[in-house]
């Protein structure tokens, strides 16, 4: 079986044609059905203040760790809806910090302001996922055929964790979208070198750096691409080499510079004196761009955001994986958690793609520039990996394209082998029945392999599980219920009492200090309790703290909001 089949290089048929249509329609009826009844996850208030005040010239305060593409996407949306913020006089803007501003915004808004600002500014951003699922198909099918970029498209689209963080107003499948696009345009470079295609090739790049600070590592592994291809057969003019590396430079710096609103400079002595004796940046990391933020007129919060990732994965808490914390990540965590969060028709998909191109390998049927689409998802999973920023799946989403991709071979072994023909059907069908019945859980979804979501939190927390989105559910279930009174701790950024009156909720604050504990172990009194899941690992807490709510641990709860919320009686 040889790998490069070029079926799809031709214009798409009709019946093609229809197919992708169809099949992006289903997918965003779905998105912005989610978009609509997914409650407010952790990050987004923050991301959505932010996205406002950049349309407002006003985008100065800290931590700076979002990049600009989804502000320029959705941040006008907040303003034509009436988005009200704080007073300037109020104190939390004195913190000059994103978090404190935004989560008083949350306290000031009711429930259907929270539902309308957040849905209509999370539908500019589906056009992220849309756009992957798009040119995935159009990419595997150049790889391979027709048939092979409508499977490995549907693959995407069918996929719970590209579905559930598509719905959002976060940057993931942003990065996504970027990074795939990225890879495909140096794949089409290398294959034939020209000035307009190292100027898409540059565009990508720009794109994949205004979406994700992490990317800014591709900037570095273009050069590696553009002296490699330099030093290849059929390599390029040493001039049209020299023009390309300019040209892409150019429009990547011209970018930068204009998504951050003309804002130049560099950083000040004291931000470079602090990067170099921080003792969570590596040297080798702090000298190179402290060097460059030196040489290199740049926005300075490009420079900080970057520093500011790059700290965070130096000092980032313990993750929780199979019941265990483990405090300096750990390495099998994203392998685990692709492997008990991505659906099992998928894998079955993914290893057998994997298993043929190895077999193409080994029979020298592949060419060097099919690494460009093999290789890229597994060097993103190994880095992550090896990075202590395990915060769930969607850190490693950028890498799923790539793996869907191996999918695309199917169509061809199926044509030379009858039998398994059906194969590829009864997969999609599996994958199609698995994501109905999942439907709007996706955030929290667990595939067989441990029974579901159900038992999510026995393997994985955090975003994996709970994201803060089942305020809404919760309030549903009380009002159902008609319990009269419940005690909520609650790991998000959502306003609860948006959606429940004071007379009928009481919040427990989590031991986040030791101010707010009480004791080492809280000990629930008779009642109705409602307590997230990524509270019950208690993985965020000092270690003094980290069994704060075992007393519900050893409980079974009544019910759950979601999956995300357990629920509780003590008689």
């Amino acid at each position: 079986m040889q790998v490069l089949s070029h079926y799809g290089a031709g214009r798409p048929s009709i019946a093609e044609s229809v197919c992708v249509v169809l099949l992006l329609l289903a997918m965003g009826v779905v998105l912005v059905q989610l978009a609509r009844e997914t409650g407010v996850t952790v990050d987004e208030p923050s991301h959505v203040l932010s996205a406002h005040l950049y349309w407002q010239g006003r985008d100065t305060l800290e931590p700076g760790d979002m990049p600009p593409l989804i502000k320029i996407m959705g941040g006008w949306v907040p303003g034509r809806l009436g988005l009200r913020l704080p007073p300037s006089d109020h104190p939390a803007w004195d913190s000059n910090h994103e978090w404190h501003v935004s989560l008083q915004m949350m306290y000031s808004l009711g429930r259907e302001e929270i539902r309308r600002i957040f849905f209509w500014t999370r539908l500019p951003l589906i056009a992220f996922p849309l756009a992957t699922a798009a040119l995935l198909w159009w990419w595997a099918r150049q790889l391979f055929s027709p048939a092979g970029g409508l499977l490995v498209a549907a693959v995407f689209a069918l996929s719970p964790n590209v579905l559930g963080h598509g719905a959002l107003f976060k940057n993931d499948l942003a990065a996504t979208f970027g990074h795939l696009a990225f890879w495909y345009a140096a794949w089409r470079y290398w294959r034939s070198p020209s000035l307009t295609r190292a100027a898409a090739w540059g565009g990508a790049l720009l794109l994949a750096l205004l979406a994700k600070f992490s990317l800014l590592i591709l900037a570095p592994l273009a050069g590696i691409i553009l002296l490699m291809r330099a030093s290849t057969p059929g390599r390029p003019s040493f001039a049209t080499s020299l023009k390309s590396a300019l040209l892409a430079g150019c429009i990547v710096y011209a970018g930068v510079i204009a998504a951050w609103q003309g804002s130049v400079g560099r950083p000040s002595e004291s931000d470079l004196a602090g990067w170099r004796q921080n003792r969570a940046v590596p040297g080798w990391v702090s000298l190179p761009v402290s060097a460059a933020a030196s040489l290199l007129p740049a926005p300075p919060r490009l420079w900080q955001g970057a520093m500011s990732l790059v700290q965070s994965n130096g000092e980032t808490g313990p993750v929780y994986l199979f019941g265990r914390l483990h405090e300096r990540g750990h390495p099998l965590y994203f392998a685990v958690a692709l492997a008990v969060k991505l659906p099992i028709a998928a894998q079955i998909f993914i290893l057998s793609g994997i298993a043929m191109f190895l077999w193409s390998l080994w029979r020298q049927r592949t060419e060097l520039h099919d690494l460009l689409w093999a290789g890229p998802g597994l060097l993103y999973l190994l880095l992550a990996s090896l990075s202590n920023l395990q915060l769930g799946v969607r850190l490693v989403l950028p890498a799923l394209p790539f793996f869907f991709l191996f999918a695309g071979q199917w169509p061809k072994l199926t044509s030379r082998w009858r039998a398994a023909a059906l194969a590829p059907v009864l997969l999609l069908g599996w994958m199609a029945w698995r994501a109905a019945a999942t439907y709007p859980h996706y955030l929290s979804f667990f595939n067989s392999w441990i029974g579901g979501p159900e038992n999510g939190l026995q393997v994985l927390s955090d975003s994996n599980i709970d994201w803060g989105q089942d305020i809404p559910r919760l309030a549903r279930y009380v009002e159902e219920q008609n319990i009269p009174h419940i005690r909520l701790a609650y790991f998000g950024t959502d306003n609860p009492y948006a959606y429940l009156t004071d007379a009928r909720l009481e919040t427990i604050a989590p031991p986040w200090n030791e101010a707010l504990a009480q004791g080492e172990r809280f000990l629930p009194q008779p009642g109705y309790y409602a307590v997230s899941a990524t509270l019950l690992t208690g993985q965020y807490f000092a270690p003094k703290y980290r069994d704060y709510y075992e007393a519900f641990r050893e409980m079974k709860p009544v019910a759950k909001a979601g999956y995300s919320i357990f629920i509780y009686r003590v008689p």
